[in-house]
C-alpha cells in the first residue's frame, strides 16, 4: 500500500524535488555582497538567494496546481461550477466579493475558468514565498514544509480560503511593524475571499501577549481534557448564527482527525520548549508565530466536534511553515540540528506518502494537468 501512494504521488515528489532543487541552487554564500543587487533576495539565515532560483522554485509549484485538471475535492464541486454561474450571469451566490470580481473579470475573456485557477496559484505562492524569504530562519526547509506539511495538498482543495490565508501569511510583516492600517488592509482583503479571515484580527495582540511553554502545555491539557464541553459551548453559539445548518449536516462528520491534533500538538511543544532549552529568549516574532500555532493546535483538538472546525485552523496554521524552522535554528548542537531535520524531513514524507498517496487526502491523486486534457 505504501509502495501504491509513492507511485501516485510521483508528480508531487518531482516537484518538491525540483523546488527544493532550486531553492538550494539559489543559494549564495553567507554574507554575500550581492545583497545589493537587483538579482538577489537578502533572507533571515543571512544568506543571499538568487531571484530566478526562488522564482523558479515558486513556478514549480504554480505550474503543478495552476495547470491542474479536476485535482481537488472542491475543483468540480465548487469551482468550475460557480464560474459558469457567475459567467451566465447569476451573480454572487454565496460567495465573497473578491472571488466573485476575479471569476467576474476573467468570464468576461473566456469561458474556461483555467485563469481563475492559474490567478489564484501564482497569489498564493507569490504571498507566501515573500513571507517565508522575509521570516524564514532556513527559506529551503520552509518550502519542504510546505509540502510536508500538506498545505500544498490543502490549497488545491481549499483554494479560495488558502490564498485569504496567504494574505493573512504576508500580513506578519506589519504586525512586527506595528502598522495596523496595512495589516488591517490585508485582512480586509483576505476577507473579501473569505470571510473566516476576519478572525486574524486577533494576531494583531499576540506580541503583547505572554506564551511560555508551561502555558502551551496547561492550554492543550485543558482543551483535551474539556473538548465536549468546549465544543457543546461553541456549537450553541453557531446554532444562532447564519452557519447554524452546518451542525448535523454532511460537513458535521464526528471524525476527530487524531493524526493532525498529535502533528498540531508536537509542532506547538516543541518550538514551545527547544529555545527555552538552550537558554533562549521568544523574540516579538517568534511570540507571533507561537500564538498562531497555539490557536491551531487548538482548534484542531476540537475538530470532529464543531463542523469545518479546520477551516478555521487553517487560518492561524500556515505560520508553522515558518515557526518550525525557527525553533530548530535555536539548537546549539549543529550535529543535533542536523539530526532533527532529518528526522522531520523523513517523518513528514512518510505522513505524505500515507495521507496523500493512500488515503487521497484532498482528493489530488491521481494527479492531471490541463495541458493533456485540451481545455475543459
Amino acid at each position: 500500500l505504501l509502495q501504491g501512494g509513492l507511485s501516485l504521488l510521483a508528480p508531487y515528489w518531482i516537484s518538491l524535488l525540483l523546488a527544493v532543487g532550486f531553492m538550494l541552487l539559489a543559494q549564495r554564500p553567507l554574507n554575500s555582497v550581492a545583497a545589493t543587487s537587483r538579482s538577489a533576495i537578502s533572507a533571515r539565515d543571512g544568506r543571499d538567494y538568487s531571484r530566478w532560483g526562488v522564482v523558479a522554485s515558486a513556478l514549480v509549484f504554480i505550474i503543478l496546481t495552476g495547470f491542474r485538471y479536476g485535482v481537488g475535492q472542491d475543483y468540480f464541486y465548487t469551482y468550475v461550477p460557480y464560474f459558469y454561474r457567475v459567467r451566465s450571469g447569476l451573480g454572487f451566490q454565496e460567495m465573497e466579493i473578491g472571488y466573485y470580481a476575479l471569476n467576474y473579470l476573467v468570464a468576461r475573456f473566456t469561458d474556461n475558468p483555467l485563469p481563475v485557477f492559474l490567478v489564484c496559484s501564482v497569489a498564493f505562492f507569490a504571498l507566501t514565498y515573500a513571507a517565508i524569504m522575509r521570516e524564514s530562519s532556513h527559506p529551503v526547509f520552509s518550502v519542504f514544509l510546505l509540502f510536508g506539511m500538506s498545505y500544498l495538498f490543502i490549497y488545491m482543495n481549499a483554494m479560495r480560503q488558502m490564498l485569504a490565508v496567504s494574505i493573512l501569511l504576508f500580513s506578519l510583516r506589519y504586525i512586527e511593524e506595528r502598522d495596523p492600517v496595512k495589516f488591517a488592509a490585508c485582512v480586509a482583503i483576505a476577507s473579501t475571499f473569505h470571510s473566516s479571515s476576519l478572525v486574524f484580527i486577533a494576531a494583531y495582540y499576540f506580541p503583547r501577549l505572554k506564551i511560555t511553554p508551561c502555558i502551551c502545555l496547561v492550554l492543550v491539557s485543558g482543551f483535551l481534557l474539556l473538548k465536549v464541553p468546549i465544543a457543546s459551548f461553541v456549537n450553541t453559539i453557531i446554532a444562532k448564527t447564519q452557519y447554524a445548518g452546518y451542525i448535523g449536516s454532511i460537513f458535521d462528520t464526528g471524525e476527530s482527525g487524531n493524526v493532525v491534533i498529535a502533528l498540531n500538538v508536537v509542532v506547538l511543544l516543541f518550538s514551545a520548549i527547544v529555545p527555552k532549552l538552550y537558554g533562549g529568549a521568544y523574540s516579538e516574532r517568534y511570540r507571533i508565530l507561537l500564538w498562531c500555532q497555539l490557536v491551531a493546535t487548538s482548534i484542531a483538538i476540537l475538530s470532529g466536534l464543531i463542523p469545518l472546525s479546520q477551516r478555521l485552523r487553517w487560518v492561524f496554521s500556515l505560520p508553522s511553515v515558518i515557526l518550525l524552522p525557527l525553533a530548530i535554528d535555536s539548537i546549539s548542537n549543529i550535529k543535533l540540528k542536523f539530526l532533527i531535520q532529518l528526522v522531520i524531513v523523513v517523518l513528514y514524507i512518510v505522513y505524505i506518502a500515507i495521507t496523500i498517496g493512500m488515503w487521497n487526502g484532498n482528493n489530488v491523486v491521481p494527479y492531471h494537468s490541463i495541458l493533456m486534457k485540451g481545455s475543459l
